[in-house]
C-alpha cells in the first residue's frame, strides 16, 4: 500500500508541476486564495489581496484559460472554484 501511495503523490506532483507553469506569483496568489474560499468573487478576492479589480480579473481570465477554475452561478451571485483536485 505505501508504494501505492508514492505513486499517487508523484502523479499529483506532476500535475500539480503542470498546471503552475506558466502562472505568475500574483496568479498564484489568486489561485491560493480561491483553493481556501471556494465561491469567492472577484470584490472579495480583489479586497483581500489588496490587488486592483481589473487585475485581479485578467488572472482570472488567465487561470480558466488553464483550466484549474471554473466560476459557478449566476454572475450576481456566483463564485470561482478550483477544478478537481489538483491544487494544494
Amino acid at each position: 500500500m505505501i508504494a501505492d501511495n508514492s505513486i499517487d503523490k508523484g502523479i499529483n506532483k506532476g500535475i500539480n508541476e503542470g498546471i503552475n507553469e506558466g502562472i505568475n506569483p500574483s496568479q498564484k496568489k489568486v489561485l491560493d486564495f480561491i483553493s481556501l474560499n471556494s465561491g469567492c468573487s472577484v470584490p472579495e478576492i480583489s479586497a483581500q489581496l489588496n490587488i486592483p479589480a481589473k487585475t485581479i480579473e485578467r488572472h482570472i481570465s488567465v487561470l480558466l484559460g488553464k483550466g484549474v477554475i471554473e466560476r459557478r452561478g449566476s454572475k450576481k451571485t456566483g463564485g470561482y472554484y478550483l477544478v478537481g483536485n489538483n491544487i494544494k
